[in-house]
């Protein structure tokens, strides 16, 4: 009993089985103890209450029962080794809640002795779940930062190596090579600023074209409603540069009456957008004698990222491309993009 004449060192030498019952049951922890047959035969109150069960049905080997059949053996092997060597011990294991759900505990167990005599062992479990399911997130994340920096490296290198690789001043080459960084750099923007999720066409393609047609004049587009997938995404970004950079320099968009005519639909049953890219009112098309950077960027590099084709057409009236691409409706809110590739274009060699 508590008494004020008493310093707390005294009432402390002076708790008795109430007190450490009050103690263990307002504990943010539960509590288990056995004895020297390794039977438990005493269960804190926050135990009780996780389980759900009363001290009879827990007492002896009873708590096992709420172990889950995949961990038990491990668990019981832990506690049993431990219990021989008369050594502390840490697990996990899932242990059957109240509700039925089965949740991760770290247990943790020592032994105790009275009057230097092996008494026993004292335990106490935590509920780690959240915590196992945040490592668990967080190594997917850090697999999946790996993946995609993996994959915009890709990108950057066959960027850098067609590039660089033309008989065209150092200069220009280093003046495309910064223009394609930046195209790609705002797709990413787009990404982030999504946490990395489906993304509306509309405006990917608003996003590119915005620099090369500030106006709002020269480039039309026309579609229905539709969003990409990540991957998806930033192909239709790069494959879209790459048309209007081709445009800017030999196409429609290098003289003042030029423009461009950029439409898509989607198809239903193949749960697919097909996309084209006309320009007309430009000079005279000559095919290139050949492949471009574009044609060769896209193919090799998105398309094969993303299993998808491209079709080039230096028709007499101005280049035609199209591409296509898995993306889904906003009609259809519950469905899932099921994969991300882009089939994308090249006009003209830049």
């Amino acid at each position: 009993m508590y008494d004020e004449a008493k310093s707390p060192y005294e009432r402390a030498l002076s708790a008795g089985d109430r007190e450490f019952r009050e103690l263990a049951d307002f504990a943010p922890v539960m509590i288990w103890r056995s004895g020297m047959d390794q039977m438990c035969d005493w269960f804190n109150a926050p135990w009780l209450t996780y389980t759900g069960r009363p001290m009879i049905d827990e007492v002896g080997d009873g708590w096992a029962d709420g172990v889950h059949p995949e961990d038990l053996q491990r668990c019981l092997s832990t506690y049993m080794g431990a219990f021989k060597a008369r050594e502390p011990f840490s697990m996990e294991y899932r242990l059957r809640r109240h509700d039925g759900e089965y949740r991760w505990l770290l247990d943790n167990g020592k032994p105790f002795y009275r009057d230097d005599r092996f008494a026993g062992y004292w335990g106490s479990c935590v509920d780690v779940t959240a915590h196992r399911d945040a490592e668990h997130a967080q190594r997917i994340l850090v697999n999946e930062l790996s993946h995609r920096v993996k994959n915009t490296l890709a990108v950057v290198q066959a960027m850098a190596t067609q590039s660089f690789d033309t008989d065209r001043p150092v200069a220009e080459s280093i003046e495309a090579f910064e223009r394609r960084l930046q195209a790609l750099a705002g797709a990413h923007d787009l990404l982030v600023t999504h946490a990395w999720e489906e993304v509306a066409l509309r405006g990917v393609l608003e996003a590119t074209i915005a620099p090369h047609d500030p106006g709002h004049s020269r480039i039309a587009i026309d579609g229905p409603p539709l969003m990409l997938a990540s991957a998806a995404s930033v192909a239709v970004a790069m494959a879209v540069h790459e048309l209007l950079t081709n445009a800017a320099k030999y196409g429609a968009l290098s003289t003042p009456s030029g423009r461009v005519d950029l439409s898509w639909r989607f198809d239903h049953v193949t749960q697919r957008l097909h996309m084209t890219w006309k320009e007309s009112g430009g000079p005279a098309v000559v095919p290139p004698a050949h492949r471009g950077f574009g044609i060769r960027f896209i193919e090799r590099v998105l398309a094969c990222q993303a299993s998808g084709e491209a079709a080039v057409a230096f028709e007499a009236d101005g280049v035609c491309c199209t591409f296509e691409t898995p993306a889904r409706s906003w009609a259809q809110p519950d469905e899932k993009i099921s994969c991300a590739c882009v089939d994308s274009p090249r006009a003209q060699s830049t």
